[in-house]
């Protein structure tokens, strides 16, 4: 084998998301598991080697038995049942015995050892008549696809790297996310995607480079391989080259000595032309990310979204949620912080409310749907989020409302939650501010009757493209179709922008459009003064505004309405942020 400087360069190139460059070792995320190496181990280290595979049996045996609590409490013990197989296979002293003999008598490390002992218990059992022997072959399967998981670090609560990686993933999930040690990732490399799917969202959040759709990277690369991310060219580079780290470098210090100058009145407020105040807020899920948006110059977060803390730990008591989002209000005081609500289901699943699969999730029971239909979970995150408000200023909004009615029935939830905790002693805020977003076109076309029961209105524009023109924003074959400046989207943010100016409430856009500087002044023509975006977008966004006059902003609306082609309206919209802030898109 060559050695790392004389590997072969090869560059895989996919859609680049989040903008930015990293080199370091990658960390593949697999749903499946290889067969392992039979790598021989140092004398001495038999120890280390049947310690981690102790630890891999704790950390399944805690993963099943929450499962089976699960099952238990849902469904009835007899369900649960199916779990008592797994953890007696986990228990099995046999196995275990053979294992450390093969691992002490081979000299090879446990990870080998443990998958050809249990292939030999399922290779004895694969195929056979029995029905209840077929049974227990996919119990052993489960069970060894888990514990190999957790040998190789893929399944544990919060995977630790020993160094800064980049995750390389088929998909990357809300699950994944919350997993893995977002302190140590530098960046995402993912097979499938696109520019509003969650790992490009994610990245921008935590501000780090990331690229989709680099087909067939998972069967290519291997932990531990080297690689350069280009975030920005939608490059990964295996192997890269001295004299392309010296191209990027250079590259790179271009790009920050550009960057310098939009950073210097990040934390002035974005003024038009014309004197008018467009707010510029953040994006959040994470309470890490408290320091990020304070130095990003967000004037409010104007979406924290709290599933991400429910899936880092869905077993959070009042106590702990409250802490957590007090921590948030109290950090970034006096500047408000908006809270959605848990926006669960899609592609963000918590294993133990899905206790069954659905045909279409995004269709199914999620965002406030789930939220009416599950009060224990809703009042437990309520009475938290109004608890955090004592520390500062604080909103909380509807996410997925489809009609009015669902406002109203969440709203006298959180007055019953109010009045539980006054009764407490529990000083609540009176000014807390109520809203609801609009990401579904049945909640646009009634926006009038919604906003009269709420205090501001937030266009979810990913959900709202995605379900007005009928395309999936994950899928590849229809990527193309998903068209934000499609002239019924359009239509529908318009007739919210009228409906929440006639009710004098406010409106803002938290979508990822509101983070396209080619579309910013669309939405400024619409009406928009309230854009909430990604941390590494705030300066750019309030640099754009600070160039832009509203009139000219509002001919171009009312041009954009006339036409009939996605593409001639996002062509108007650029040609105005071309003439009027030209450096952005160096």
């Amino acid at each position: 084998m060559a050695p790392p400087s004389e590997r072969p360069e090869k560059i895989w190139t996919g859609t680049a998301v989040s903008a930015g460059v990293a080199h370091a070792v990658v960390h593949v995320l697999k749903d499946h598991f290889d067969e392992p190496d039979d790598d021989s181990i140092e004398p001495g280290t038999e120890e280390h080697e049947m310690h981690r595979l102790h630890a891999a049996l704790q950390a399944t045996r805690v993963e099943i038995e929450d499962l089976q609590r699960m099952m238990g409490g849902e469904q009835g013990s007899a369900e649960s049942e199916i779990f008592e197989t797994h953890l007696l296979i986990l228990q099995d002293t046999t196995i275990l015995k053979q294992t450390e003999k093969a691992v002490r008598e081979k000299q090879v490390c446990v990870d080998w050892a443990y998958y050809k002992l249990m292939c030999k218990h399922m290779d004895a059992l694969r195929g056979l008549s029995d029905a209840y022997l077929r049974e227990r072959f996919l119990d052993i399967k489960d069970v060894t696809h888990r514990v190999m998981r957790h040998l190789r670090g893929e399944l544990l609560e919060h995977p630790m790297f020993d160094e800064p990686v980049i995750v390389v993933a088929h998909d990357l999930t809300p699950s994944d996310t919350v997993q893995i040690d977002r302190s140590k990732v530098l960046g995402f490399a993912v097979e499938t995607g696109s520019a509003v799917s969650h790992a490009a969202i994610i990245a921008r959040s935590l501000a780090i480079p990331a690229v989709v759709k680099l087909h067939g990277i998972c069967d290519e690369l291997h932990s531990g391989d080297t690689v350069l991310l280009d975030g920005e060219g939608g490059n990964l580079i295996l192997n890269p080259t001295a004299e392309t780290l010296s191209r990027y470098r250079s590259r790179e210090e271009q790009a920050e000595r550009r960057e310098d100058v939009f950073q210097l009145e990040r934390h002035e407020p974005a003024l038009t032309k014309c004197g008018s105040a467009i707010c510029v807020g953040a994006n959040a899920e994470f309470v890490e990310e408290v320091g990020i948006v304070q130095d990003s110059g967000a004037e409010e977060v104007g979406l924290f979204r709290t599933e991400f803390l429910h899936l880092e730990n869905p077993d959070a008591s009042e106590d702990e949620l409250a802490a957590a989002y007090g921590q948030v209000v109290r950090s970034l005081a006096p500047k408000r912080v908006v809270f959605r609500t848990l926006d669960l289901g899609g592609d963000k699943v918590d294993e133990r409310l899905a206790v069954e699969p659905e045909p279409n999730p995004f269709l199914g029971w999620r965002g406030i749907r789930l939220s009416l239909g599950r009060l224990d979970l809703f009042k437990r995150q309520i009475r938290a989020l109004l608890r955090a408000a004592t520390h500062g200023r604080a909103g909380i909004m509807f996410p997925m409302v489809s009609g009015v009615q669902e406002v109203i029935e969440a709203k006298a939830i959180l007055n019953e939650c109010a009045e539980e905790l006054a009764a407490e002693g529990v000083d609540v805020p009176d000014e807390i501010e109520i809203g609801a977003m609009i990401e579904i076109p049945s909640a646009a076309l009634s926006a009038d009757l919604i906003a009269a029961e709420v205090d501001f209105l937030s266009l979810g524009t990913n959900d709202l493209i995605q379900y007005t023109i009928a395309v999936d924003r994950l899928n590849d074959r229809v990527a193309a179709l998903y068209q934000p400046t499609h002239p019924a989207v359009l239509r529908l943010i318009g007739m919210s922008v009228t409906a929440a100016r006639g009710a004098g409430i406010r409106i803002g856009m938290c979508g990822e459009m509101a983070s396209d500087l080619r579309l910013t002044p669309l939405m400024i023509g619409l009406g928009l003064n309230e854009l909430s975006v990604a941390t590494t977008q705030i300066a750019r966004v309030k640099h754009a505004v600070r160039r832009l006059s509203v009139l000219e902003c509002e001919d171009l609306a009312r041009a954009a309405q006339k036409c009939t082609s996605p593409a001639e309206i996002l062509a108007l919209s650029r040609a105005v942020a071309d003439r009027c802030y030209p450096e952005l898109f160096e």
